[in-house]
């Protein structure tokens, strides 16, 4: 009877209570419900980027509704850029902060902030049904040791985690202006400038950061045709240098050294490289030089405005620090194989070096060689000389007369000889004797259009990039020989030239 009465009154209670646990019952999967929807609707990570100072990022696309976040001990500004560089806002903030934009589209940032204190930043899509910076704690979303995808690490139970209030964009409120970009390379950057100079002339080098420790980058021709060349560091200490690496399709050369925390540029990635840049550069001894311009990105070369012929020099992007190239001034051995095009002045002054410098890009090499230095000499003192006999040979054949080409020609032992020897035998004025003396002075000035031919046209003889310059003397050459044919049968244009020579 009391069992029974028990039983009655605990259903009688429960009869009592059941709209209330119907409630509670409701509340709980209304609860689950909502925990799984905000699971399907946190926020996805687009791009992450981090440094140490100022710099611009590279470009990406947002969905509507979406969220910058960062964090670092500095105070730190970012600005949001459309790809057609206007500012559509901003804000300032330390440690922990975002800024929340409805508008989905594509942007850059510019980030501002001091070298020497890092800072992370993550671009998050929330979506326009999310509150800013409450669906998951920004702090979550900067742990570096987490790997790119900045999973959340799980919150501590009895902790209360309090979400920074977020700075949302809206149009009134003026955006503060980025900062005005260096002008000149720091102190810091200038310590990564190597000073390299031989016998014959002097550039600068600098220290690259790479996966195998400090390498040092150059131009080519600052190691080939410059005997006794050294490696001094900015403090003057010699670097010592245990392999050399060349480029195979351009004048660009990688030296390795020991690594004794020399420090280094970072290389910067072919999309960070706009038309309108503004690049900075060092001169050999390791002074900043004043800013420059680039103006042309090509798949080798890089046409910069403004840039001072400093070989080997690196070219730095204002924007980031990063390095892009490596200045270059290789002068082209010929503009045109039809001289009628361009007289020998305009040709001697571009072999001569009279040319305006330009960058070489590293970061797309074809290959790289090992090469020896003392072979790589070689190499280089046979082409220089080769193709000063092309010059002295021009020289004569298509110089105005005047008192530099004449020098120019008779330095030319063989040259001068040739020449004097058609000038015996003209003595007389007789007509028969000045045309075979001319037939005479045709052929001996052919026999030295052919010298070294032989071994310029064998490839086996020169490395990658040695091999390029071999193939422009070879057309320079031959050019001539053709123009050398040409008067076998019209001597008396020959005896103009000759003439003119001798005056």
């Amino acid at each position: 009877m009391c069992l029974r009465a028990i039983v009655l009154g605990s259903c009688a209670v429960m009869n009592d209570a059941f709209p209330t646990m119907r409630t509670l019952l409701f509340l709980v999967v209304a609860w689950m419900a909502a925990g799984a929807a905000a699971r399907a609707d946190d926020p996805q990570v687009i791009k992450q980027f981090d440094g140490y100072h100022s710099l611009t990022t590279s470009d990406f696309t947002v969905p509507g509704g979406w969220e910058i976040r960062w964090k670092s001990e500095q105070v730190l500004s970012v600005g949001v850029i459309r790809l057609d560089n206007t500012v559509i806002a901003g804000a300032t903030g330390r440690n922990v902060g975002s800024l929340y934009l409805p508008e989905g589209g594509s942007y850059r940032l510019r980030v501002t902030g001091d070298d020497s204190i890092p800072w992370d930043i993550v671009v998050l899509a929330v979506g326009t049904s999310l509150s800013p910076s409450t669906a998951v704690d920004a702090g979550d979303y900067f742990t570096p040791s987490e790997g790119p995808a900045f999973k959340p690490a799980p919150p501590a139970p009895a902790v209360a985690v309090v979400a920074p209030t977020p700075v949302i964009a809206s149009a009134p409120v003026a955006p503060p202006e980025p900062p005005p970009l260096p002008t000149e390379l720091t102190a810091q950057q200038l310590l990564t400038i190597v000073t390299i100079k031989g016998d014959r002339v002097q550039g600068a080098g600098f220290f690259l950061k790479t996966s195998a420790g400090p390498a040092i980058i150059t131009a080519q021709q600052l190691i080939a045709n410059n005997p006794n060349w050294q490696v001094l560091s900015s403090t003057g200490a010699t670097v010592k240098v245990t392999k050399i690496e060349c480029a195979t399709d351009r004048d660009v050369a990688r030296l390795s050294v020991k690594d004794f925390g020399y420090p280094t540029l970072e290389p910067g990635k072919p999309e960070m490289m706009h038309a309108g840049d503004s690049v900075l550069t060092a001169s050999a001894t390791g002074t900043s030089l004043p800013s420059a311009t680039m103006t042309n990105i090509g798949p080798r070369r890089l046409d910069v405005d403004g840039l001072r012929p400093v070989p080997g020099s690196p070219l730095v992007l204002a924007s980031s620090g990063k390095v892009v190239g490596v200045v270059d001034l290789l002068p082209q051995v010929l503009a045109s194989t039809n001289f009628g095009d361009n007289d020998f002045d305009e040709r001697d002054s571009s072999a001569s070096g009279s040319i305006e410098p330009y960058g070489q890009r590293f970061d797309n090499v074809h290959g790289w060689e090992t090469c020896d230095a003392a072979k790589l000499q070689v190499q280089a003192l046979f082409l220089e000389g080769f193709h000063q006999q092309s010059r002295t040979l021009d020289a004569y054949l298509n110089g105005t007369g005047d008192e530099r080409d004449v020098k120019l020609w008779k330095g030319d032992d063989k040259m001068k000889s040739a020449n004097e020897t058609f000038l015996q035998g003209i003595v007389g004025g007789d007509p028969s004797q000045r045309s075979d003396a001319l037939h005479q002075l045709l052929f001996e000035l052919g026999v030295l259009s052919d010298t070294d031919m032989d071994q310029v046209q064998q490839p086996v003889n020169f490395y990658g990039f040695e091999q390029l310059r071999a193939r422009d003397e070879i057309a320079y050459r031959q050019a001539i020989k053709a123009q050398l044919d040409s008067y076998s049968s019209d001597i008396t244009r020959f005896n103009s030239i000759v003439s003119r020579n001798n005056n």
